[in-house]
């Protein structure tokens, strides 16, 4: 069962590897805005609908304070800002950027979900941590990032860990399922503002690889991401998630050579390397059962 939810978070880090190129393609198509507004639209429709089938309950009136606070820093600000820094820095550079992402996932997870988090994950994140130095490190300078850019992707980073752990707070009241699309639905009503906002600078331009890459990420890196990470935090707990984001990088940069034809240098193969190893390391971690709520969880007493 633990193989299960692991396979969940590499696979939900797989496909948002994918929603780095394909937030890279779709710059030339439209502002990030809009793309971010158009992607929950879709995200939204299809997770009611799934919801709907499944015969779930999606509290939207009742709970809407807490799905709106998860929509802003989960769908508004992590994504938006993502697509943002798309449009200023390669996807492989991004998804460098991304290694900051575990570190505020174990701060805000214990600032506002109160996990706790052993040793030996805090041992393993930092060996990813320095993985990630690696890969910074041997980032080529004539990449054409900008630092502004990168800014922008590591408060994209920090949106996630909120997101997440406000994700663990509410785990006992939604399923996975019910809180990703009170999220999402909550969450396009403030995307499609700042969408419309964005047409006023940035037109729209489908090509055909734009509209598949569009279809991508409102599907598979929304749909089938949200919910395969939703579902290993909750059964997981942050400590033991936080370790696979580290994931991210390694797979983001992989797939931009491979398919945008970008450069990997030596340097970063060996933080790949190290990332990888810092991830499996976190696995070794065994959960701890609470003796007063009877139930597993990653979090030391």
């Amino acid at each position: 069962m633990r193989a299960k939810f692991i396979f969940y978070l590499v696979g939900a880090n797989v496909l948002w590897a994918g929603n780095y190129l394909a937030g890279r393609i779709l710059r030339l198509s439209m502002g990030p805005f809009t793309l971010n507004a158009i992607r929950w639209i879709i995200s939204a429709l299809i997770l009611w609908m799934i919801v709907s089938r499944r015969g779930e309950h999606v509290p939207l009136r009742r709970e809407w304070k807490a799905f709106l606070l998860l929509g802003i820093f989960g769908m508004v600000l992590f994504s938006s800002f993502t697509y943002w820094g798309l449009s200023m820095v390669p996807a492989g550079e991004a998804g460098l950027l991304a290694g900051f992402t575990p570190l505020a996932v174990l701060i805000a997870g214990f600032l506002i979900a109160h996990d706790r988090v052993r040793i030996w994950q805090w041992l393993m994140v930092t060996v990813s941590i320095v993985g990630e130095i690696l890969l910074l490190g041997g980032a080529a300078s004539s990449s054409g990032g900008s630092v502004f850019g990168a800014l922008v992707l590591v408060a994209a980073a920090l949106s996630w860990g909120i997101y997440t752990a406000l994700g663990r707070r509410y785990r006992h009241r939604f399923s996975p399922l019910v809180l990703t699309t009170g999220a999402a639905i909550w969450g396009a009503i403030p995307s499609i503002m700042l969408g419309a906002m964005n047409l006023a600078t940035h037109r729209v331009d489908l090509s055909l690889g734009s509209f598949v890459a569009l279809l991508y990420v409102s599907t598979m890196a929304s749909v089938i991401a949200f919910m395969m990470w939703s579902a290993g935090v909750n059964q997981l707990g942050s400590g033991t998630a936080a370790p696979y984001l580290n994931l991210l990088p390694v797979f983001t940069a992989l797939l931009a050579v491979l398919l945008l034809h970008e450069r990997l240098s030596s340097s970063q193969l060996e933080g790949g390397l190290v990332v990888v190893a810092g991830a499996v390391g976190a696995a070794w971690s065994k959960p701890v059962v609470n003796p007063l709520k009877k139930t597993p969880t990653s979090m030391p007493e």
